[in-house]
């Protein structure tokens, strides 16, 4: 277990909130993307949804051990079909992200001042994280 302090963190968490235009075309995507993701490293990537019957608002939490999964996540994220599936994203960035974690997600349109949504980031300050 490693103890960290003012951003000195490897690892951010991206909390991701969006409605849902195609919930039989998520459920499809997310079943390939969370088997995609879990080969890119990343140590969770989960969705909760507001009803599981009939879900219009779904939030993503995903956690980057690093700099490596994040860039294979983005290589392998399909942002044109994630783009028809969901829409009016809202982001938060907790973590301490190097400057080229921020740039690979700019790239996407994913880091302002490029992103279009509601965003926030929050540095890390402290905590634990098991390995």
């Amino acid at each position: 277990m490693s103890h960290y302090l003012n951003g000195e963190a490897p690892h951010w968490y991206c909390h991701v909130e969006m409605d849902v235009v195609d919930i039989d075309g998520a459920r499809a995507y997310l079943a390939e993307q969370t088997r995609i993701e879990e080969e890119n490293g990343m140590l969770s990537f989960e969705y909760f949804v507001d009803d599981l019957d009939n879900p219009r608002r779904i939030v993503l939490l995903e956690c980057f051990p690093n700099e490596d999964s994040q860039k294979m996540h983005i290589e392998n994220i399909r942002l044109d079909v994630y783009a028809g599936l969901f829409s009016n994203f809202k982001l938060t960035v907790y973590g301490s992200l190097s400057q080229s974690a921020k740039d690979r997600m700019a790239a996407i349109g994913f880091w302002p001042p490029s992103f279009t949504g509601e965003f926030s980031h929050m540095p890390y300050f402290m905590g634990y994280h098991r390995d």
